[in-house]
């Protein structure tokens, strides 16, 4: 079994905004969760209909982020996958030439708020951070993958943004309410989700608890392989090959076409 040792507070508040300094089980076996690498896809925690209470894991020592670590996620049809430049700043996707080609050869057929039928090429903003929750009376380990969205374009902001939000909640005197994410003094964080009969959505309720769960407590109460699982977020993430990313782009526009943006770029290493 390993030592887990978490990086300064200094880390943990940086903000998955910011650039980084380095870089339910899913029902429908058709769909591809291509994000997270095999190994972790199935640590990932959904929210079940009624209240969740988990300990958010500060930033384990060695990673380039902090405890919550920032996506941009591309789409397909059935299935979606972590963008290049979420491990590495400034690089390319399939998507992102495909997205240049479509501008000057074919724009009529891009998604817009006109056009909500076209091929949508863009990332979406996600999230990731480890927490701990409970489960017959042991404490095991769980990635929290949820959407990033501010709401800053409409619509309701996406619920690993409102995470990141309470966990800096401050008081009427601007004090911080809780130190959610330190070692020793975070507490709890509870995620309440109702989904009345007949609403599309479902509606969260986010809840800080009163008393602290020093990590140091929690790890006794971890299996070995539990405490092992625990590592940088930069390590979860899967980076799919150009060819792999190809292959998921035929899956959402006329393979003729992508094959001819392909040939349009002259050589087969699209991110060189």
């Amino acid at each position: 079994m390993k030592t887990i040792e978490f990086a300064s507070e200094e880390v943990n508040n940086t903000s998955p905004w910011d650039q980084p300094r380095g870089d339910k089980n899913n029902d429908n076996n058709s769909y591809e969760d291509l994000v997270l690498k095999p190994e972790y896809a199935k640590r990932r925690l959904r929210f079940d209909a009624g209240q969740t209470w988990f300990r958010i894991v500060p930033a384990v020592a060695g990673s380039t982020h902090g405890w919550m670590m920032r996506l941009h996620v591309l789409n397909f049809a059935r299935g979606h996958f972590s963008h290049p430049r979420t491990l590495k700043p400034n690089a390319k996707s399939v998507f992102d030439h495909a997205y240049a080609w479509a501008l000057e050869n074919a724009p009529a057929g891009l998604y817009s708020k006109n056009n909500k039928e076209g091929v949508r090429l863009l990332a979406d903003p996600m999230r990731l951070f480890w927490a701990l929750i409970e489960r017959e009376g042991k404490y095991v380990a769980r990635l929290v993958y949820l959407s990033g969205y501010d709401g800053s374009r409409g619509g309701a902001p996406g619920l690993g943004w409102k995470i990141w939000n309470l966990c800096y909640e401050r008081d009427e005197i601007g004090a911080r309410i809780a130190d959610v994410v330190s070692p020793e003094k975070g507490v709890l964080v509870s995620v309440e989700k109702n989904q009345p009969k007949g609403s599309k959505y479902p509606s969260y309720h986010l809840t800080l608890g009163r008393n602290p769960k020093p990590m140091s407590e929690l790890l006794t109460q971890m299996d070995p392989e539990e405490i092992d699982a625990l590592c940088p977020l930069e390590h979860t993430v899967r980076e799919l090959s150009d060819e792999e990313q190809w292959q998921c782009l035929a899956k959402i526009m006329a393979p003729s076409t992508a094959a001819q943006i392909r040939e349009s770029l002259g050589h087969p290493n699209v991110n060189s």
